[in-house]
């Protein structure tokens, strides 16, 4: 009988037992507290043909050190730093994941979401101050805007924020009195009224965003593509499921969904609209 390892935190183990069982898979639930040896387990039990998880895109690099070796496929359910992926991209150079071809994920990476708003902004006419933190996370989103040709100016129409949490980015794009978009990554009660938050995420039924919420949704659809795919060997598996994604040649989903969510006055956001490539 095939094996489904998943190294996630228990509301997306949940999902994925969900489904698993209900198909018939073995699953192996390691939870979320030692991502590398539950990809090290993976990686030496003969009758796994996939690994689903980690959660955060660092411990997905150091997990594939173990899998990609011998072939087992990890389905990243959230994971968005570039170098999940790609060696070709801004934030990439500093040690991406050694995937071999196994990794495909199921959100849009950060580089897609730059993409979407650097179009968004250009298709409303207007141009951008970008604020953005003096951190690894902060370098790499400017990295990508600048990629994604966002227009620039000193004397901007909205700001884009690349920040975390409420550090000292956040209070210095809201003291600009623009309208703000930020990535994922800043506390959306730090944000005001002006601002929106551009999320690798559809809305789901009206639910309020939560990433543990849409977390379990990615994983719930990343283990029933294992359970459509009706493959049981690692290989044939991953050729089903990168046809079925789709993904591209380096894993990552094709026209993934990135979503423009504004704060909601209780601490979380709500959904406003798509950002398409022509938005």
């Amino acid at each position: 009988m095939s094996t489904i390892h998943s190294t996630l935190p228990e509301p997306l183990t949940a999902a994925a037992a969900e489904v698993l069982d209900a198909a018939g898979f073995t699953h192996v639930a390691h939870g979320d507290h030692d991502p590398m040896k539950a990809a090290e387990a993976a990686a030496s039990d003969d009758n796994a043909v996939a690994l689903i998880g980690p959660f955060l895109s660092r411990a997905v690099a150091e997990a594939v050190e173990a899998t990609a070796p011998v072939g087992v496929p990890l389905i990243a359910p959230v994971a968005t730093w570039a170098g999940v992926t790609r060696t070709d991209e801004p934030g990439c150079e500093d040690d991406p994941a050694d995937h071999r071809g196994t990794v495909l994920r199921m959100v849009a990476r950060d580089t897609v979401v730059a993409a979407r708003i650097a179009a968004h902004v250009r298709a409303q006419g207007q141009r951008a101050l970008v604020v953005a933190g003096d951190h690894e996370y902060g370098w790499q989103l400017d990295g990508q805007l600048r990629l994604a040709d966002l227009p620039r100016a000193d004397d901007a129409d909205l700001v884009v924020l690349c920040g975390l949490g409420r550090g000292p980015e956040v209070a210095q794009a809201l003291a600009t009195g623009l309208p703000l978009i930020a990535f994922d990554g800043v506390e959306p009660a730090a944000l005001g009224s002006q601002a929106a938050v551009a999320m690798p995420f559809a809305p789901v039924d009206g639910t309020p965003f939560d990433h543990f919420v849409y977390g379990a949704e990615r994983t719930r659809r990343a283990a029933q593509m294992i359970a459509d795919a009706g493959a049981r060997d690692r290989a044939s598996l991953l050729r089903a499921l990168r046809a079925a994604g789709p993904f591209d040649e380096h894993g990552d989903p094709v026209d993934p969904p990135v979503w423009l969510w504004r704060p909601d006055g209780e601490g979380g956001l709500r959904p406003d609209r798509p950002l398409g490539l022509t938005s």
